[in-house]
């Protein structure tokens, strides 16, 4: 992808956006939070004396729950952080169970962005920024060699240090790099460095 912007208005000739291998393990912890929500808040109305809250948190969480469900038989992308900050506000303020069992729920529905975030490789003139978690920014004088092929990116480093990851196949253009015109642009960074 040509010219894109991120928040430091930092202008990238070339986007990579790589594999997020995590999505498949990711989803399944999902939904074994929400059934274990589920079992949680029933375990909760049983045990709880005046739980009005915790039926609505149940009817809530359950309503997502089917709307997960509908939309991955669609074959489209689904969250869970809906589920998860619903069911963790209920167990934690309804329930007799302990409070920090539903801020944990709270948390992990918190950070499922973050986790599920795609890392990138931006190329600019100067630098090649990646983002993601633990972005870093990478200098074209500390490298031998960048190149695309076969939908893996390698970097190589003057020091023998050698990255190699597979790139998302998406089929959004916005995202289609033509491995020929990057790796041309890339031989000429290092040319320049």
């Amino acid at each position: 992808m040509q010219s894109k912007t991120n928040g430091s208005k930092i202008v990238y000739d070339y986007v990579v956006v790589l594999r997020n291998d995590h999505i498949q393990f990711i989803e399944k912890t999902g939904w074994l939070l929400t059934f274990l929500i589920i079992m949680l808040l029933v375990f909760s109305i049983y045990t709880t004396a005046n739980s009005t809250l915790l039926y609505v948190c149940l009817i809530i969480t359950l309503s997502l729950f089917i709307s997960n469900w509908i939309e991955k038989r669609k074959k489209k992308n689904i969250v869970f952080k809906p589920i998860l900050i619903t069911g963790g506000l209920g167990l934690s303020i309804a329930s007799s169970l302990p409070v920090i069992i539903g801020i944990l729920i709270i948390i992990s529905g918190l950070i499922e962005k973050i986790i599920l975030q795609k890392r990138e490789f931006g190329f600019s003139k100067n630098i090649i920024q990646e983002n993601g978690i633990f972005g870093k920014k990478i200098n074209w004088g500390e490298l031998n060699r960048v190149i695309l092929k076969d939908d893996i990116l390698t970097i190589d480093y003057k020091n023998n240090k050698l990255i190699q990851v597979h790139t998302d196949n998406e089929d959004d253009d916005d995202y289609e790099v033509q491995a020929d015109e990057f790796n041309a642009y890339c031989q000429n960074r290092l040319g320049e460095a």
